[in-house]
């Protein structure tokens, strides 16, 4: 609505800043007068506001050929928005600025003083700090809209309440912060478009995306955000400064990218996680297949151990009639314990050479100890 040249004031011998309105907006003379004697009434409230992160302002006059003017302090740096199309701000300095804005504008509400059109013009960043310029400047009575229903300005960054219907509170303006700081930490307006109406309609009935995940900060950086741009004023934050508290505190949490990572290369997306009941079922699979193998081990070490080698001593008379004794000693492999008609039984110690001779000494292999039957007609 205004236009700001860089003056010298030669009182003082300092640079100032003067804004005057646009001679273009073809506004009807009640509506200027009546902007005129907000100006005034929001200049006299902003003099009474001193904070470092306010631009301050000095004086205010009218002039023949400039209409109202306004005299503000002169900041030498650049505009958040020209900062933004820079390039990327991070973490750091968003969260900075979320406490440096948050708490000028706390301080101005408690004034009474509204400012009524944060965005990423109107902070300034100088060496000492983000300030917030053009308080004071009142916006047209009766909400945004000419008198022929067109939208004064970008509504862009402005509350869905102040949209529909003109109202203005310190809730609107933590609304229009909040658009601020997102853009500022994702380069992304939260409600973009270059048509008026749209955005308008994007910001009454949609939600910005979320921005942690891209910006690899924590989730609750998006719960702020989600509070701050509520369609419902009473559900955001109680000031602008516990606003920019509780964001400070999130973008200084951890994210994603906070520890030692490998680079970032496209992964095929897993398949989902199973249910609790699929988990559960494949874990008792698992413990019952366990079991099995466990007791089949068990068994073969216990049989190994049974199929201890010992001496068969066959007597020639238990093997029938007309039955030749063996001649030589056969070779018996021994398994588990088994009932047989041949006699066995342990060496003992006798000097009889007659035992010598009708021994059978088994070979036991330890590779088929388990399946080994009794050598026996």
């Amino acid at each position: 609505m205004g236009r700001v040249y860089l003056a010298h004031d030669g009182v003082l011998d300092r640079h100032v800043a003067i804004k005057i309105l646009r001679d273009d907006l073809g506004l009807p003379p009640e509506h200027l007068q009546t902007l005129y004697e907000r100006m005034q009434q929001e200049a006299r409230a902003s003099a009474r506001v001193s904070h470092p992160n306010i631009v301050a302002l000095y004086d205010m006059g009218e002039d023949d050929a400039l209409g109202l003017f306004l005299v503000f302090e002169y900041i030498e740096g650049q505009t958040l928005k020209q900062r933004i199309q820079q390039g990327k701000l991070g973490p750091e300095l968003v969260k900075r600025l979320a406490l440096e804005l948050g708490s000028a504008l706390s301080l101005a509400h408690e004034a009474g003083v509204l400012h009524r059109d944060i965005k990423p013009e109107n902070v300034m960043l100088a060496r000492t700090g983000s300030k917030i310029a053009d308080f004071g400047i009142a916006r047209v009575p009766d909400s945004t809209l000419t008198r022929d229903g067109r939208l004064l300005g970008t509504p862009a960054y402005s509350a869905p309440e102040a949209i529909s219907h003109g109202t203005f509170s310190s809730a609107s303006d933590q609304f229009s912060l909040a658009t601020t700081l997102y853009e500022a930490l994702c380069l992304h307006r939260a409600f973009p478009g270059d048509d008026a109406v749209a955005v308008a309609a994007r910001i009454t009935y949609e939600e910005p995306p979320a921005v942690a995940a891209i910006c690899g900060l924590d989730t609750r950086v998006d719960t702020v955000f989600a509070r701050a741009l509520s369609k419902n004023p009473r559900s955001r934050f109680d000031s602008c400064e516990q606003f920019g508290q509780v964001l400070a505190e999130a973008l200084n949490l951890p994210g994603r990218r906070s520890a030692l990572t490998m680079p970032e290369i496209s992964m095929p997306s897993l398949p989902p996680a199973p249910s609790n009941s699929a988990h559960n079922g494949t874990r008792l699979i698992a413990a019952a297949v366990l079991g099995v193998v466990a007791t089949l081990v068990v068994t073969h070490i216990i049989r190994n151990l049974q199929a201890e080698p010992a001496l068969v001593r066959v007597d020639a008379g238990e093997l029938g009639p007309g039955a030749a004794k063996p001649a030589t000693p056969a070779t018996s492999k021994f398994g588990p314990h088994r009932h047989s008609n041949a006699r066995a039984s342990f060496p003992a110690d006798s000097s009889d050479p007659a035992d010598s001779s009708t021994s059978i000494r088994p070979s036991i292999s330890l590779s088929d100890a388990g399946t080994a039957q009794p050598n026996q007609k």
